[in-house]
C-alpha cells in the first residue's frame, strides 16, 4: 500500500512540474478563465443599453413636441443624431443601420391632444436585434409615461386647480404606440440562429486551417516548401485553398437548413449574401494560416485559434450592441471578423438590404484577409525559413528534386 500511494504521489508530482514548465499550459489552466471572466464581465457593466442612435420626425413643430424630443434626449436610452422630415427616410435609417430607434411626432399633435382627441406619438425600432428592441420599447413607454405624467398634471394643476392627489387619479395619458421592424413577432430564432450559425463556421474554419502548417511542422515535411520561398503566395494558396472551398459549401448547407428546417428569415439576395461569405472566408483563411505559421505545433495552433474564436460572438455586437460596451472592447469587437460577417448577413438577410449597405462589412474583411495573408508572406520570404533549425532538417530526396512542389 505504501509503495502505491508513494508512486501516485510521484505521478502527481510530475504532473504539477510538467504543469508549471509548460508556459502554454500553464496560462491556459489559471489564466484563460480570469481572462474570459474580465472580458465577459466587462461587456455587460453598463448593464443596460444606454445611447441608441435615434432619429426623429417632428412634424407638429409645437413647443410640446419639442419638450417631448428634450425628454428622450435627456433620457440615457437615447441618443438624438438626426432629424428627417418623411417616414422613409427614417426607415431607411433603420434599415442602414445609421439608427436603431426612430421617433415620430404628427403634425397637429399638441392641438389635438389639447381637445382630446387621440393622434399618438409613434416609436419605429429595429427589431434585429432583440437587445435592442426590448431596450428601446422599455425605454420609450418610460419616458412617454413620465412626461406624460408631469404635462397632465401640470395642466391640471394649472387650469382646474386640481391637488396632487386628485391629479393622479384623472390623469390621461399621452397616446403612444411603437412598431417593431423586422422581427415583429419577437422571434427569438430570428435573432439568434444566424449568429449561432456564424460562429460555428469560424471556429470550424479557424480549427482547420490553424493545423495546416503545423502538421507539416509535427510531421517533419515543413521544410520541403522552402523550395518555394522566393514565391511565397504559393504555400498559402496551396494551403488554404481547400479549407476556404469547404466553408463555403459548409456555409451554404447551414443557410438552407436554416432557412428550410428552422424558418430562419431570407429576405435578401442570396448573391449579396454570397458575397459577404466570400469575404469572411478569405478573412478567417488569413488569420488561420498567419496563426498557423506562427505556432510551433498543433497543439499550440489549437490553443491560438480558439483564443481567437472563443470570445468572437460575444465582441461581435450581435446580441449585446457595441453602444453599450466599454469603448476598449469596441475597438477589439472591430478587429474581429465575424463582427463583420454577423452584420452583414443581418443585413442582408434579416432587412434585405443591397450590396451598398454591406460594402463596409466585405471592405473590412477583405482588408483583413489580405493584411494577414500579406504578413504571412513575409514572414515566409525573409524569417521563416531562414532559422538554423529549418535549414538543418534534411528534406525528402524526392520532395528536394521539386517533383512534388509543382504547380
Amino acid at each position: 500500500m505504501s509503495n502505491m500511494e508513494l508512486r501516485i504521489g510521484k505521478l502527481i508530482a510530475e504532473e504539477w512540474r510538467s504543469i508549471i514548465k509548460d508556459r502554454r499550459l500553464f496560462l491556459l489552466l489559471f489564466f484563460i478563465p480570469v481572462m474570459y471572466t474580465v472580458l465577459f464581465g466587462s461587456i455587460y457593466m453598463h448593464h443596460k443599453v444606454t445611447d441608441m442612435a435615434t432619429v426623429v420626425i417632428d412634424e407638429d413643430q409645437s413647443p410640446l413636441s419639442r419638450q417631448i424630443l428634450q425628454a428622450f434626449e435627456e433620457s440615457e436610452t437615447f441618443e438624438i443624431r438626426k432629424e428627417y422630415h418623411s417616414e422613409e427616410e427614417v426607415k431607411q435609417a433603420l434599415e442602414s443601420g445609421e439608427a436603431k430607434v426612430g421617433l415620430i411626432i404628427p403634425s397637429g399633435f399638441e392641438a389635438k391632444l389639447k381637445h382630446g382627441e387621440t393622434l399618438p406619438l409613434l416609436t419605429l425600432i429595429d427589431g434585429s436585434n432583440m437587445m435592442i428592441s426590448n431596450s428601446a420599447t422599455k425605454g420609450a413607454n418610460e419616458v412617454i409615461t413620465t412626461f406624460s405624467m408631469g404635462y397632465s398634471q401640470k395642466k391640471l394643476q394649472l387650469q382646474q386647480g386640481l391637488q396632487d392627489d386628485q391629479v393622479m387619479n384623472t390623469l390621461s395619458p399621452i397616446p403612444f404606440r411603437y412598431r417593431i421592424m423586422y422581427n415583429p413577432t419577437f422571434n427569438y430564432s430570428d435573432f439568434m440562429l444566424y449568429g449561432l450559425v456564424g460562429a460555428i463556421l469560424q471556429q470550424v474554419l479557424f480549427l482547420g486551417i490553424a493545423l495546416t502548417i503545423t502538421r507539416e511542422k509535427d510531421g517533419g515535411t515543413w521544410s520541403r516548401f522552402e523550395a518555394w520561398k522566393k514565391n511565397p503566395w504559393r504555400i498559402a494558396y496551396a494551403k488554404t485553398a481547400p479549407y476556404f472551398l469547404i466553408n463555403v459549401f459548409n456555409t451554404a448547407i447551414a443557410l438552407v437548413i436554416a432557412l428550410y428546417a428552422f424558418g430562419a428569415p431570407m429576405a435578401g439576395s442570396l448573391l449579396v449574401g454570397f458575397a459577404i461569405v466570400l469575404c469572411f472566408t478569405y478573412a478567417v483563411c488569413g488569420i488561420g494560416y498567419l496563426v498557423s505559421l506562427f505556432s510551433g505545433n498543433q497543439l499550440g495552433a489549437t490553443q491560438t485559434a480558439m483564443l481567437i474564436a472563443v470570445p468572437s460572438f460575444m465582441l461581435s455586437g450581435f446580441t449585446w450592441p457595441f453602444e453599450a460596451m466599454p469603448r476598449a472592447l469596441q475597438i477589439v469587437g472591430h478587429l474581429l471578423p465575424l463582427t463583420y460577417f454577423l452584420d452583414g448577413i443581418r443585413n442582408v438577410f434579416v432587412k434585405a438590404n443591397d450590396f451598398a449597405v454591406i460594402r463596409h462589412d466585405c471592405l473590412a474583411l477583405l482588408l483583413t484577409g489580405t493584411l494577414t495573408y500579406f504578413i504571412a508572406m513575409l514572414l515566409t520570404r525573409f524569417v521563416v525559413f531562414s532559422s538554423k533549425k529549418t535549414a538543418d532538417t534534411p528534406a525528402p530526396a524526392s520532395l528536394l528534386s521539386g517533383q512534388n512542389l509543382t504547380m
